[in-house]
């Protein structure tokens, strides 16, 4: 489980077609309640499934509840039950896809999440089969890559699936060491470094963790450590410069 989203496992919202803000009116959760994220205790969903399911779900093979919700983002809550006990069995990126709760992300960008989905494989690199809450930047659902087989799950990657569109993200370190390739990149991988403004008032990176700080083509760059990586409008033409860019940072190990 990525530590960002334990810091949310006490909060989340249902939102029903026709119906808004249910706990703040006291109405029951009904099955056609979409489970999203905002504000609504974890207790009210518990007590739902509860009496959908029974009290296994609460201790089913050491199964943690509030683990097992975060990953039941945009399902209803009867879809929910109904893959508890009758697991639909996906194992390839496509397949989950095909999920009604991915009608909302358009054909491309389907084709695009299918396609890094693959390539990061080769790369050693995998989303577990789980598809987490959002919990940034108005996403509904995050797919958080991790090193596949091992218990840390470095995060070289996440796509964060919002209403009408897609957010590409990748981590990077030590980025000076991978200046010449960053210069030769093309311009929407390059600008993706020297987009930022230089934060040099902001006192709280330096004083606790410390800034990133870099030079791209001469240009020296300080930002905040948590400053993220955005990959305007991602596309499967452009995969490969994303590929060549994380072969760069997380190469594989022979």
């Amino acid at each position: 489980m990525d530590i960002g989203l334990v810091k949310f496992m006490l909060m989340g919202i249902i939102v029903t077609k026709g119906e808004c803000n249910m706990s703040k009116s006291n109405k029951l959760l009904t099955d056609g309640t979409v489970i999203v994220f905002k504000e609504i205790p974890v207790g009210e969903y518990r007590k739902y499934f509860i009496q959908a399911i029974g009290n296994e779900i609460l201790g089913n093979a050491g199964m943690d509840f509030q683990n097992w919700l975060l990953t039941q983002a945009g399902k209803t809550l009867k879809e929910a039950t109904d893959e508890y006990f009758h697991p639909l069995g996906h194992e390839k990126m496509e397949d989950f896809l095909t999920e009604r709760r991915f009608n909302i992300i358009s054909e491309p960008n389907k084709a695009f999440i299918i396609s890094f989905d693959n390539a990061i494989n080769e790369l050693g690199y995998d989303f577990g089969g789980v598809f987490n809450w959002g919990h940034s930047w108005g996403s509904r659902m995050t797919i958080i890559y991790g090193k596949t087989g091992t218990k840390s799950r470095q995060c070289p990657a996440r796509i964060h699936i919002r209403e009408k569109d897609i957010l590409f993200q990748i981590y990077f370190t030590k980025i000076d060491d991978h200046r010449q390739y960053i210069e030769a990149t093309p311009a929407y991988i390059k600008e993706v470094f020297t987009g930022f403004n230089d934060n040099k008032g902001c006192t709280s990176c330096r004083s606790k963790c410390g800034p990133k700080e870099f030079t791209i083509d001469g240009h020296f760059k300080s930002i905040c450590r948590d400053a993220p990586f955005w990959f305007d409008n991602p596309s499967v033409e452009k995969l490969p410069d994303y590929m060549g860019l994380l072969a760069e940072f997380y190469p594989k190990k022979k």
